[in-house]
């Protein structure tokens, strides 16, 4: 069965146009029989868009064979065991990485034969989180098998290049939070959508829903206000670079100021205090930058 861990949404959110684009390509394979691979980062909702694609497709949960290797290799096998039945069979694939050669082998084989025949009436959805990819080019078997099936692949982008689907998601996951936590909170400061525009979630919306759910956790009225939230809560949230050849001392400016602005809330004058520098400095790399989004209190 299906994994339930990326009770991410209630809601189908493509409110942008790239999210809208991908849904309808989604839509237009999930109604073939063609195969489906779904790339992306850790809680970009990759199991969620899988549910949809089987209720496009009618397919029920009981028909659907999940072979994790992260679990075990044997659930393999249930692929060659099942293909004995003649009813239609639903193979969801996750973390190959872990598979050994000798069984990539065999999975490849089987689709190479499985692809020809006309009257097919496999389904195969294939989940791959990006650090896979990595792993891939590094085993000809893996990859030769990827490379067999990544003409049907879709890219789920990150949270950070989602930011008009960005207010519809937070609005999700404040009617989940009421609801679940017991509160009335119906509306939040500007800042907060600012905030999260430009932080670097690491697992996306899981990330994002449960910052929502602490909020919503904390607050004692109906509107979450961004003053009212300690600074040690945003502490060391904000994108951190790892240091790497080949990256400018540009980029690594860019970022502390947007880490130190987003612990002093904005408040310009506090920052240049922690970054040493003088206000006027920072007001001038703010406009180098156009971080002026982020600078909105002087107080």
């Amino acid at each position: 069965m299906l994994s339930k861990k990326d009770k991410l949404e209630n809601q189908w959110v493509t409110v942008g146009s790239d999210s809208k684009k991908i849904r309808s390509l989604w839509e237009q394979t999930s109604r073939s029989k063609l195969p489906i691979l779904i790339l992306g980062e850790p809680g970009v909702g990759k199991t969620f868009w899988i549910k949809e694609s089987l209720k496009i497709r009618n397919l029920k949960l009981e028909q659907i064979v999940h072979i994790d290797f992260a679990i075990s290799e044997n659930s393999v096998n249930q692929i060659f065991e099942t293909e004995k039945d003649s009813n239609s069979r639903t193979y969801y694939i996750s973390n190959l990485s872990k598979a050994q050669n000798e069984i990539v082998i065999q999975l490849h084989r089987w689709w190479k034969d499985e692809k020809y025949k006309d009257n097919s009436r496999t389904f195969l959805y294939w989940e791959i989180s990006n650090y896979e990819l990595d792993l891939f080019s590094q085993n000809k078997h893996h990859l030769e098998f990827y490379d067999s099936l990544k003409s049907f692949r879709f890219e789920l982008p990150n949270l950070q290049k989602r930011a008009a689907d960005l207010p519809s998601f937070v609005n999700v996951f404040l009617n989940e939070a009421n609801e679940e936590l017991g509160k009335k909170v119906n509306d939040l400061d500007e800042e907060f959508y600012i905030f999260f525009k430009n932080k670097i979630f690491k697992n996306n919306l899981e990330e994002l829903r449960d910052m929502i759910f602490a909020l919503v956790g904390f607050s004692s009225g109906k509107h979450l206000y961004w003053k009212q939230i300690p600074n040690h809560f945003f502490e060391n949230d904000s994108a951190k670079l790892n240091i790497i050849p080949g990256v400018n001392l540009e980029t690594y400016e860019k970022e502390i100021i947007i880490s130190n602005l987003f612990y002093t809330k904005g408040n310009r004058e506090k920052t240049a205090k922690l970054l040493g520098i003088s206000e006027r400095n920072l007001y001038r790399k703010i406009h180098q930058f156009h971080l002026e989004d982020l600078s909105w209190s002087k107080e």
